[in-house]
């Protein structure tokens, strides 16, 4: 009877463990998905109340209890995540009798897969280059003749946020990628220099949040290159935007407790649909033969949680994938923020600068497609097949969407191949809702193996059954 009632103990004691897990991950959704970095005038916004017009029309429309077409338009043309009606990452901040449009994270960094809107996974379809273009032209009759001192402050950094982002030069080339370029431009202003407009765009997915917090550990981001030792980097989009080292400082503490209080308890999504079992067994064993190598482990806790690790950097002379973003870590680059105002904040490691890529964990990685870190791979099916065998064209419009997700393959679904001719036309013509692997940055090679060229279409399949379940 003791051996019994200590049992039924132990399985409380789990049970309440796991509850626990969940409820922080629920708890930190929230906070993240309505977080921002506005204060004192400072953060990614547009002009002051230039956000009236559409937050009182998007409330009349609510009101009424009719569909809001001015969320919809907004949502469907730049690509921000439309949830409970509204836009998701986009605030109207009140600030000294002024309402300020501000984005935060969550614009970017928490998207949809297969319907299912997911905080801390990257948005597939957001288009900064578009945003920055439109507003551009409205800000720069908006509000003509306003001499107050505040409202300049915040409308003149609206304004160079605008120019900046939306420059052809370094922008992204296709909607759902962000520039890291634009995050460079900083440090030559910091050093009173003009930004030169060959330096590479450096175009990638806006990365996953889940496991930051060891990840960091070992490098922000794609490469390692950037040091998260103290966490600055983190707020690299947001510190072009606001224009202020001065802010970055300011916020530091936030993002500190952002990234461990919050980040860390963020769970990787489950996949919504059924699994093959007997297929999840046979992938899982494939998996170890052919992945584990570079991704390794996915051990999980008693109650079925990733355990985070870190992830390891594979060389550019193994993996292969376009090379473009490592380009991005210059010389120059380096020289430029060391020995700028935020040197001592922002730092790298030397060691991996320009080495290779992180193979990165693959928990919720069912939800992470386009695939490699510029997106250039429409599906996990697709990652293990000869280069010239993947699609060199897909569509990035409504990409989260249950309607474009691909059951079988896991990823976007594609083109028919009557389409094919005209959808190849456009992306010729530079469509930015098309993704077309001859642009800059956007190559889809390399990540092909001697162990995949032995995989049969149904290990394949098998291989992809299991990556469902992390």
């Amino acid at each position: 009877m003791k051996k019994i009632i200590t049992l039924l103990l132990l399985g409380l004691m789990v049970s309440s463990y796991a509850d626990v897990r969940v409820l922080k991950h629920n708890k930190a959704a929230e906070v993240f998905t309505n977080w921002h970095f506005f204060e004192n005038g400072r953060g990614m916004t547009i002009s002051p109340n230039m956000s009236r017009l559409m937050w009182m029309l998007g409330e009349d429309r609510r009101a009424e209890n009719k569909a809001d077409p001015i969320t919809r338009l907004i949502s469907k043309r730049y690509g921000f995540v439309e949830k409970d009606d509204k836009l998701m990452g986009v605030f109207n901040v009140k600030y000294k009798n002024m309402d300020v449009g501000v984005l935060g994270c969550t614009a970017c960094h928490s998207g949809k897969a297969a319907g299912v809107f997911v905080p801390g996974l990257g948005n597939k379809t957001i288009d900064p280059y578009l945003i920055s273009r439109d507003t551009l032209k409205i800000q720069r009759f908006w509000g003509w003749g306003n001499q107050d001192p505040d409202y300049k402050y915040i409308h003149n950094k609206a304004l160079a946020f605008a120019k900046v982002t939306s420059d052809p030069k370094i922008s992204s080339l296709t909607r759902g990628l962000v520039p890291d370029s634009t995050i460079k431009t900083f440090f030559y202003k910091d050093h009173g220099l003009e930004y030169p407009k060959d330096m590479g765009r450096a175009q990638v997915k806006a990365p996953h949040l889940w496991g930051i917090k060891e990840k960091r550990l070992h490098g922000i981001f794609n490469d390692g290159s950037l040091s998260g030792e103290s966490y600055a980097w983190i707020f690299g989009a947001e510190l072009f935007a606001s224009d202020s080292g001065d802010h970055l400082r300011a916020v530091l503490p936030q993002i500190k407790w952002l990234t461990d209080e919050v980040l860390a308890n963020l769970l990787p999504p489950s996949y919504p649909f059924k699994v093959d079992k007997e297929a999840v067994f046979k992938g899982e064993v494939l998996f170890k033969k052919t992945c584990m190598k570079c991704h390794g482990e996915h051990q999980r806790d008693p109650q079925g949680h990733p355990i985070y690790t870190a992830p390891k950097i594979i060389p550019q002379k193994v993996v292969k994938t376009d090379h473009e973003k490592l380009k991005a870590i210059s010389p120059e680059f380096v020289r430029l923020v060391e020995t700028g105002s935020l040197g001592d904040i922002l730092t790298f490691n030397h060691d991996k600068i320009q080495k290779g890529y992180f193979a990165p964990k693959l928990w919720g990685v069912w939800s992470r497609f386009p695939y490699m870190h510029n997106a250039s791979i429409p599906s996990l099916y697709q990652v293990m097949l000869p280069p010239e065998k993947r699609s060199s064209i897909f569509s990035m419009l409504e990409a989260g969407e249950e309607h474009r997700f691909d059951k079988v393959h896991v990823g976007l679904t594609l083109f028919e191949k009557r389409e094919l001719p005209r959808m190849l036309r456009r992306a010729k013509r530079g469509d930015r809702d098309i993704y077309f692997i001859q642009r800059e940055g956007q190559s889809n090679k390399g990540h092909y193996f001697d162990s995949f060229t032995k995989l049969s279409h149904q290990e394949r399949l098998a291989i992809v059954e299991y990556l469902k379940t992390l």
